[in-house]
């Protein structure tokens, strides 16, 4: 006589249901934590794209602005000083000598704030659309001919980087010396 208990083995129909929802239940979860990363890795990267850009924007600024000479702030023609808390637009000559530029603070159509560059009466946008400049302020000192001070710019940016769903405010400060002797 053959015993049936002992030469059958496996899984009953039982077991196999209860392992297949507890593979389903871990699946589930897992996948919503790697999406959710996935997600935030995505916000994240727009965040450091957006901050680079303005970055590379201040940067673009400083070399301009530290190269140049007869600063004015408040973007009119010839020299003028003025104190903090600064204006919020600068022009300058450019180290051509022939060339002015204008860096000031301008509104677009969805009422975001931008940094914009008009340089030779070509003007652009200096900020990507993700970044919303609350407050630009340049401070110019040393401007006068004849002070013992060197000229310098103190650029003061503040404002918001959007990535995604996800904002994250920011607060910049840096300050220009004119390379040019002027002592």
């Amino acid at each position: 006589m053959i015993n049936y208990k002992k030469n059958h083995k496996g899984f009953t129909l039982l077991e196999m249901i209860v392992s297949i929802g507890l593979f389903t239940v871990i699946l589930f979860i897992s996948s919503s934590a790697f999406l959710a990363v996935l997600n935030a890795d995505r916000k994240s990267r727009a965040t450091r794209t957006a901050m680079d850009n303005l970055n590379l924007s201040l940067e673009d600024m400083s070399r301009r602005v530290k190269t140049g000479t007869t600063y004015n702030c408040g973007g009119g023609a010839g020299v003028a000083d003025c104190v903090a808390p600064g204006l919020n637009s600068i022009a300058f000559t450019e180290q051509d000598g022939t060339t002015r530029t204008i860096y000031r603070l301008q509104t677009d159509a969805f009422g975001k704030k931008f940094i914009e560059r008009e340089r030779s009466g070509v003007v652009l946008r200096a900020t990507a659309p993700e970044i919303d400049i609350s407050n630009l302020a340049f401070v110019v000192g040393g401007t006068t001919v004849g002070d013992i001070v060197q000229p310098y710019v103190i650029i003061l940016v503040n404002g918001t980087v959007s990535g995604g769903s996800v904002s994250s405010s920011f607060k910049i400060q840096t300050m220009v010396t004119q390379r040019a002797y002027d002592i």
